[in-house]
């Protein structure tokens, strides 16, 4: 088992994952926006669990999650900031929220909203992380005045 790249150029690219035979890959749907993928970087997060990750523009990236022992790839998820591979959740960021989904069914388990400094989200998030105690930690940067803020937040594993 594992993945597999096939690039014509670093912009051009399938990429797909195989159980056995190296020749038979299942290959992954770009998303409906790209009709070809770039090549990808990987992030094995556990020896059996991968990150796909894919640019797909300035300040864009999509992930897929690939994970070997229970033999499933998630949905292509756009702009991931961290993830809790415990719990296999991820935080996004989702238009001026920071969502947090389950990988593969994508429910959502949490939304969190603050006045975030103007401009693209993630220009005002400074860190995201999932800390071993499954609270999410944001630091970010608050309103116009850019006033840095950390905080630690209980996130459920399901939806509510």
């Amino acid at each position: 088992m594992g993945l597999i790249a096939q690039c014509r150029t670093d912009h051009d690219c399938r990429v797909g994952y195989y159980y056995g035979d190296v020749d038979r890959p299942t290959w992954l749907e770009p998303p409906a926006d790209h009709p070809v993928l770039p090549k990808p970087d990987v992030i094995w997060r556990a020896a059996t669990f991968a990150e796909i990750r894919f640019a797909c523009g300035d300040g864009c990236r999509v992930s897929y999650f690939f994970e070997a022992r229970r033999r499933r790839v998630s949905p292509p998820r756009p702009q991931v900031l961290d993830v809790d591979l415990h719990r296999l959740l991820l935080a996004q960021a989702d238009g001026r929220s920071v969502a947090v989904r389950q990988i593969f069914s994508g429910r959502e388990v949490a939304r969190i909203d603050r006045d975030w400094a103007p401009g693209p989200l993630e220009s005002a998030l400074t860190a995201v992380h999932f800390d071993p105690d499954g609270r999410l930690t944001i630091s970010w940067l608050k309103g116009s005045a850019r006033t840095p803020v950390t905080e630690r937040l209980s996130i459920p594993s399901i939806p509510r």
